[in-house]
């Protein structure tokens, strides 16, 4: 059985980015639909999602370097 791969956090921001203009605009019933088919592609659950799509999905820079 092959390994599932998980998205890096860039791979997830850019996807979040296409769909959140999508996710802001759709009715309840659709938005529902959108995090259930987002949930199953990120891996992300459905609080960390919302959260996302209604803020500012720019990452920050680390503050100090490691």
């Amino acid at each position: 059985m092959p390994k599932k791969k998980s998205m890096t956090i860039d791979e997830r921001r850019r996807y979040l980015r296409l769909i959140q203009d999508r996710y802001l605009t759709a009715s309840k019933l659709e938005r529902g639909r959108l995090l259930d088919a987002m949930e199953a592609t990120t891996g992300l659950h459905r609080k960390s999602l919302i959260r996302l799509l209604s803020g500012n999905l720019e990452r920050k820079p680390r503050r100090k370097q490691r």
